[in-house]
């Protein structure tokens, strides 16, 4: 029993940050919960099998019994829940989907923060923050993308990170717009995705190495450029080679004044990542769109100033979209470049 009221609770998490959730959203929520209790229900079994309890048959299958009657109500106390959230009239919602857990946490709360301070500079009443966290892959990215396709009041999609920009994942949304940001290894595959990022960057970064994982990242020794996971927070603590290390990206660092407006919009807010000001944006994007009639045509023939410069779109990519060079200090801080480290 505590085994389902944890991995409900876990799935409650990260359906929405503000504790907001569709109908349709909870279906797909008790239905993805489900499929990983019956796979840690498996696990237990083939443990006891294992062990050549005695009478594991028999147990299993009255402990089926009793959970499949467990998982049920529970299905539909939280399918309940999620129905009954309020849905006041003309609300819409803009979606932020990022790793909210695990290795690369920090970036998905470096745009919650960002995303969540443009929506009180010009949001309104009217426009809700849905965040998810990605579920750690691209098959679990894939389930959540489904599941934001499905909601109505969903308008677009603000993401980041390598689960939810792969192709496969792109596709799974449907006809949501879809803003990336930054570069993360990944290209428009279908209308409706637009790339926060210089479609030149592909061919600048060192081969393969600007797509590693954090933990291999840190262990490069020879000279790299590398991607946005270079410049996150933990990068310097776990490599040794930081006077090797050239981040490209066409973020911009964030400068004093969005800094202070960052830091002052909640509590504990930390101190804001190379891609925040980039995720402001992106949200600066979604708001002004989602006030039309049509949210992919305003997006398409968006001309938007923001912090990081002029922002338009040709074929899913950001026009003339700037290219910034960053390295780190002696103090393990990261820092402009005039150009990469040879």
């Amino acid at each position: 029993l505590l085994l389902i009221v944890r991995e409900f609770r876990r799935f409650k998490q990260w359906s929405t940050l503000s504790n907001r959730i569709s109908c349709s959203f909870a279906l797909t929520a008790a239905q993805t919960g489900i499929i990983a209790l019956q796979k840690r229900l498996r696990s237990m079994w083939q443990i006891a099998a294992s062990r050549k309890s005695r009478n594991v048959g028999w147990v299993w299958g009255r402990s089926l019994k009793l959970i499949n009657k467990v998982i049920i109500v529970l299905c539909a106390l939280f399918t309940i829940g999620g129905c009954s959230a309020g849905k006041g009239a003309g609300i819409k919602r803009l979606a932020l989907v990022a790793p909210f857990e695990g290795r690369y946490v920090e970036s998905g709360y470096d745009a919650y923060y960002a995303v969540r301070l443009a929506i009180q500079d010009r949001g309104g009443d009217s426009l809700e923050l849905l965040a998810i966290d990605d579920g750690g892959s691209t098959s679990s990215a894939i389930t959540r993308a489904k599941a934001l396709a499905s909601d109505p009041l969903v308008k677009a999609v603000i993401t980041l990170g390598y689960n939810t920009t792969q192709p496969e994942a792109q596709q799974a949304f449907g006809n949501l717009p879809l803003i990336i940001v930054g570069q993360w290894q990944a290209k428009p595959t279908k209308d409706y995705v637009y790339m926060l990022a210089s479609s030149q960057l592909e061919s600048i970064l060192t081969a393969g190495d600007h797509s590693s994982s954090l933990t291999e990242a840190a262990k490069i020794q020879a000279s790299v450029i590398g991607g946005e996971i270079f410049a996150l927070k933990q990068f310097p603590m776990l490599s040794n080679s930081l006077n090797t290390i050239t981040i490209a990206s066409s973020a911009n660092i964030a400068n004093p004044d969005f800094e202070q407006r960052y830091l002052s919009s909640g509590a504990y807010v930390p101190e804001p990542g190379l891609l925040a000001t980039l995720s402001y944006d992106a949200a600066m994007l979604a708001i002004e769109a989602i006030q039309t009639d049509d949210v992919n045509e305003s997006l398409a023939g968006m001309n938007y100033n923001g912090l990081n410069g002029n922002i338009q779109f040709n074929d899913g990519y950001w026009v003339d979209a700037p290219i910034h060079y960053y390295g780190y200090n002696g103090e393990g801080k990261l820092t402009s470049k005039d150009r990469p480290v040879k």
